[in-house]
């Protein structure tokens, strides 16, 4: 069959799967079955068996559970109420201070999760009842909820650059001092974002409430002793990572026992938390692992049959340029990012891509940086964005997804904008790299 034909029964056969219901890691595994019986020997799957076993032997792989494990002990421990409360404190009299310490709130703690969802549902608890309760505008709440928390996929510890680096065999170290300066930029445009918006639209959020325009300045640094906690445990993390003491996974593991430690000293530690913790966690790894296991089936049957090569040539062929073909990988995963999770992307279009990417001479540290900006477009994008899915579940039962995905295109515009920042220019996410070399 030819190539071309196959690749679109391929992508037709999922899309269909996966509409009537279907998981996306079992839709992937089953045409990667199918293809493979269709093209090959049945003892060909023996041979993917073998490239998945081998892969899960990657000592990477075991800081994504670690991480999560991480995130789901921060999330049950009242850090991230006592970030709130520490970091919008100092709004005073600025309009839109709540939304502002928000996104701030979510900036630090993106810095000891990685895991868009633990950041959503967990400020989304808190702050959104919060912001609703002083009047503010309830598009401005849940955009700056949904997109604050989607930040921790460019900032360390990001378990998208876990995966990515583990597929491309780029340095997880670099990758995460890369993504810093563009999740400080994301952070600050959403800022810009809301105090404009607020300027404008000043019935969009109240004043602050009297009793925090009250606090004196000892008072406010007083309320900052909060944050002692969490900024050693991401400067343990991530200062262990970066100064070569320990690996992604050991630095993970690091960061479990801070995350314990700041339980206990919150006096939130119970074996019941220990027990949800855990159960999330496998929950979570369960179905990340299984999106792995089935992409890189279908990656192996495709491989062998030759769509590796048809796609590598077809973009050649094409005769874009280099940054022609960037820009055409970028638009695939802008459309991908809809429809599919980021993780389904990752293994299914990296593998393909980044040859070719490579091949034109371009940085993998870099590229794996644009594909994380994609990534943060794609949790924001409907119909699939599974940041606003998230705020869903935390949000008032009157509110609808169309609120959300309305509350959030905003911020979806200025991760695009920022995104082809970015691309074009590159120095901006390689130069911190390049400083710790």
């Amino acid at each position: 069959m030819n190539t071309g034909i196959l690749s679109l029964l391929i992508v037709g056969a999922m899309v269909t799967l996966m509409v009537l219901g279907l998981p996306l890691a079992f839709s992937i595994g089953a045409v990667a079955v199918c293809l493979t019986l269709y093209m090959f020997e049945p003892s060909v799957l023996t041979m993917l068996v073998s490239r998945i076993f081998e892969m899960s032997l990657d000592t990477a792989l075991v800081s994504v559970p670690l991480f999560v494990m991480m995130a789901s002990i921060l999330k049950k421990s009242g850090i991230a109420e006592q970030l709130f409360n520490a970091v919008h404190i100092w709004s005073g009299r600025l309009r839109g201070g709540l939304a502002v310490g928000t996104i701030l709130a979510n900036l630090i703690m993106a810095a000891m999760v990685g895991i868009v969802g633990a950041e959503i549902v967990t400020f989304g608890l808190f702050a959104l009842p919060v912001m609703l309760e002083r009047k503010y505008d309830y598009k401005l709440a849940l955009g700056s909820i949904t997109a604050g928390g989607g930040l921790a996929t460019l900032i360390p510890p990001s378990i998208v650059f876990i995966i990515y680096g583990m597929i491309t065999g780029t340095s997880i170290g670099d990758l995460f001092i890369a993504g810093i300066v563009p999740g400080v930029i994301l952070c600050f445009s959403f800022i810009g974002y809301i105090l404009w918006h607020c300027w404008r639209n000043p019935e969009a959020a109240p004043i602050a409430a009297v009793e925090d325009l009250r606090l004196s300045i000892r008072q406010k640094l007083a309320m900052q002793k909060s944050l002692i906690a969490p900024i050693l445990l991401a400067g343990s993390v991530l200062g262990s990572l970066y100064a070569g003491i320990a690996t992604p996974t050991e630095a993970a593991a690091v960061g479990v026992g801070g995350a314990v430690i700041c339980a206990i000293l919150n006096r939130k530690l119970s074996w019941a938390m220990c027990w949800s913790s855990s159960v999330e966690t496998v929950r979570v790894s369960a179905m990340m692992a299984w999106l792995i296991f089935g992409a890189q089936t279908l990656i192996g049957a495709y491989t062998l049959a030759g769509g590796t090569d048809f796609v590598k040539n077809l973009m050649i062929s094409m005769d874009l340029g280099p940054w022609g073909t960037i820009i055409l990988i970028n638009l695939i995963w802008v459309f991908l990012g809809c429809i599919i999770d980021w993780i389904g992307i990752c293994m299914l279009t990296v593998p393909i891509f980044f040859p070719i990417v490579k091949s034109y001479g371009f940085d993998p540290v870099w590229f794996g940086v644009v594909f994380c900006m994609n990534m943060h477009i794609a949790y924001l994008s409907p119909p699939f964005a599974m940041s606003a899915f998230y705020t869903k579940s935390i949000s008032p039962p009157e509110v609808t997804m169309t609120d959300i995905y309305s509350a959030t295109l905003p911020y979806l515009y200025m991760t695009v904008v920022v995104t082809i920042i970015m691309v074009a220019f590159p120095s901006l996410s390689l130069w911190l790299p390049l400083q710790m070399r």
